[in-house]
């Protein structure tokens, strides 16, 4: 569920009195501060060279990748899930499958399952890892430089994924191993490529009326990059775009890896301020959080309510009351 729909599920519930009007979307642009220097992305230290186990050496940070009608190490990947379910059935048990004679044996512990999976490649004389963006679901696999390709073992069900189903794509030349870079954000977190580029701004507008406080949201915009608006699937020729489109599952924690923490909630989502202050509650002075939603504010005062990302990149929204 993106942030977005999750706001609305609690508008609908917990300000079922208010009227609502149009949210936000995430094309036009709304008025900003800007920050008092350049947005930069905060991200942990990442961890030092990843491609110390592959003999073939490390992959090209300069790569196409797509789907291709066809996997070339679908039967290697193959082979060493049969044999981790015969090396360790408290990992895969094979006498437990999604459906008989499937080979979609139950996961019973899903971190060793693909770290299993990955030495038993290894050990075939193939490079492969845990992917960095998806570790617990997904790995890299390579028999030479010239190309790579990526699996999804993971069923939603809790079996593993077989067959050509768990091919996601082949990327030319390989795309793996690759250093991690500070600005991407921490392996596992759910934001895959493409990484959002920094926030520079938010789009807000009053999101609810109601008889004693207005209801404000706000969404984290990245910008001007034509080529990652593209990338994620914006067709219009935009330039500033959301992290992600309405819909997709990673915009949730995408927004959370690009905005950051709010300064007095430590909250995922913006810091709002009114009158400079932070807002600490209708009755003390006039603003206070939303209870569910960092990106959104109740507010009971008329004027100007600022939002702000980590890096410092704002906007904010006027109100007249």
């Amino acid at each position: 569920m993106t942030r977005n729909d999750r706001f609305s599920r609690v508008g609908a519930v917990s300000l079922a009195t208010l009227i609502a009007l149009s949210c936000g979307g995430g094309s036009s642009p709304s008025s900003s501060t800007p920050p008092s220097t350049p947005p930069v992305q905060a991200s942990p230290t990442p961890p030092a060279s990843i491609g110390a186990s592959c003999p073939l050496g490390k992959g090209s940070v300069v790569t196409e990748c797509s789907r291709g009608r066809s996997s070339t190490l679908l039967n290697d990947v193959s082979a060493a899930i049969d044999l981790l379910s015969q090396q360790n059935p408290k990992v895969l048990d094979p006498k437990d499958e999604a459906s008989p004679g499937s080979g979609q044996y139950r996961i019973l512990d899903q971190k060793a399952m693909v770290a299993g999976v990955v030495n038993n490649l290894r050990a075939a004389g193939l490079c492969a890892q845990a992917d960095y963006d998806y570790p617990l679901e997904r790995i890299n696999v390579k028999n030479s430089n010239d190309v790579s390709e990526d699996f999804d073992l993971v069923l939603s069900s809790g079996y593993v994924r077989r067959g050509l189903g768990s091919y996601r794509q082949s990327c030319n030349p390989a795309a793996f191993p690759i250093d991690a870079d500070a600005a991407w954000p921490p392996s596992g977190s759910g934001c895959g490529k493409p990484y959002p580029p920094p926030v520079t701004r938010f789009n807000s507008k009053i999101h609810l009326w109601g008889t004693q406080y207005v209801t404000l949201d706000s969404t984290a915009i990245v910008g001007p990059n034509l080529a990652f608006c593209a990338a994620i699937g914006y067709t219009d020729g935009r330039d500033q775009c959301t992290v992600r489109v309405n819909g997709d599952p990673e915009r949730g924690p995408c927004e959370e890896w690009a905005v950051g923490k709010a300064k007095d909630t430590g909250r995922y989502g913006p810091t709002w301020t009114f009158n400079g202050e932070y807002c600490k509650g209708i009755a003390v002075n006039g603003c206070e959080n939303h209870p569910d939603d960092q990106y959104a504010l109740l507010a009971s005062k008329g004027g100007l309510y600022v939002m702000c990302a980590q890096n410092g990149a704002c906007g904010q929204v006027a109100v007249d009351r």
